[in-house]
């Protein structure tokens, strides 16, 4: 039998995956040929820009970041198992962002985007939409954000504290009485996240 090159292996994989991207595809096939593992990932993310990206011509520095973009989400989906979010704020600081701007970003206030970064809102009240926002803002998958809202809340049982007893742990709020209870927010706000 003829040992197969990179050649084949990419004509394999595009007559695998016609619509663009496939990633349950691209696992196969790393897994089939690993020699080439590396060079299909490259492929199908060239694949998926080139199937989603705009009709309209693009500038050098924009291609150079949806490329960029679609690596990671690539990275993401391939490694979707044992990848996570450690920290909302901080995967916002490696994009530049500190809490503020974070917030700014989102359209929250700095005291909803603590409440998402310790997970003290209850998770199936938080609106989709800001699980998106969040996932853009980050440029990450909506599931690795969804994953990390949905796990325990921080506990505060491992903090050290001035006091002789340990403050007592909370129950989550709901996404709207965390906005209902906001000071930072203004009522017009409130009324735009209460309706999300």
């Amino acid at each position: 039998m003829n040992e197969l090159n990179l050649t084949d292996a990419l004509e394999e994989y595009a007559l695998a995956a016609p619509h663009g991207f496939g990633g349950q595809i691209l696992r196969q096939m790393a897994e089939k040929y690993p020699q080439f593992a590396a060079d299909l990932q490259d492929f199908a993310v060239a694949c998926a820009v080139v199937k989603y990206a705009p009709e309209t011509e693009i500038s050098t520095e924009d291609e150079a970041r949806y490329r960029q973009i679609g690596k990671e989400n690539l990275r993401a989906v391939l490694s979707e198992s044992s990848a996570s979010l450690e920290s909302l704020t901080d995967a916002a600081k490696a994009k530049g962002l500190n809490r503020s701007k974070f917030a700014n970003a989102l359209g929250l206030s700095v005291s909803l985007v603590q409440y998402l970064e310790k997970r003290r809102l209850d998770f199936a009240t938080i609106p989709q939409n800001v699980i998106a926002k969040v996932a853009e803002v980050l440029e990450t998958g909506e599931n690795l954000v969804a994953n990390y809202l949905s796990q325990s809340p921080v506990s505060a049982a491992n903090m050290s504290f001035k006091a002789t007893t340990r403050p007592e742990e909370l129950k989550p709020k709901s996404f709207a009485e965390a906005v209902r209870e906001d000071q930072q927010l203004s009522n017009e706000e409130k009324r735009r996240l209460l309706e999300l």
